[in-house]
């Protein structure tokens, strides 16, 4: 009970982070994730988003998570991890187009971490993957949105997930 409250008084001091800084309207150049960008980014790409919508729908995401499922602080620091961790130069070097120069910026591969984490929690899976199939998908199709890590950091998510589901005796 204490760990999960410790990630939901973390989540909601970090929606209040997003907000702020979205408040301040930061520069997605001097903080976004793309090809070549220096170390520090991918520490503060999760915080600046795009537009009010953008960080709404990211902060409502993470606090539905959150709040719904048994995740604890390691969790959500894990899903933190994972979306820290993208390898962004690795795929421009394999698939060299423009989608990897643009700032990635934004929760949203927080989120799909924490979404991939929880799959084997969730009672009715196939509903709940074909609706995240569906919201990956329409993230390749919409521009400026990188489907990317919002694949990488489900699927990462998915094995994390996996590797610590209880085992049934």
């Amino acid at each position: 009970m204490v760990r999960e409250k410790n990630a939901k008084i973390a989540t909601l001091a970090l929606s209040a982070v997003v907000f702020i800084i979205y408040l301040l309207d930061v520069d997605a150049s001097n903080v976004g994730l793309y090809a070549g960008a220096p170390w520090h980014h991918r520490l503060l790409y999760h915080f600046a988003h795009a537009s009010f919508l953008h960080a709404l729908m990211n902060i409502w995401c993470l606090l539905c998570v959150v709040f719904k499922f048994d995740v604890s602080l390691w969790t959500l620091l894990t899903a933190f991890a994972v979306a820290t961790l993208f390898p962004i130069d690795t795929l421009h070097s394999i698939f060299p187009n423009d989608c990897f120069s643009i700032p990635t910026i934004g929760l949203s591969g927080v989120c799909y971490a924490l979404m991939g984490y929880i799959a084997f929690m969730v009672q009715r899976k196939v509903y709940y993957h074909s609706w995240l199939a569906f919201y990956i998908a329409i993230g390749f199709i919409i521009p400026n949105v990188n489907g990317w890590i919002h694949l990488y950091c489900y699927i990462v998510g998915l094995a994390v997930g996996y590797l610590n589901k209880p085992i049934k005796c």
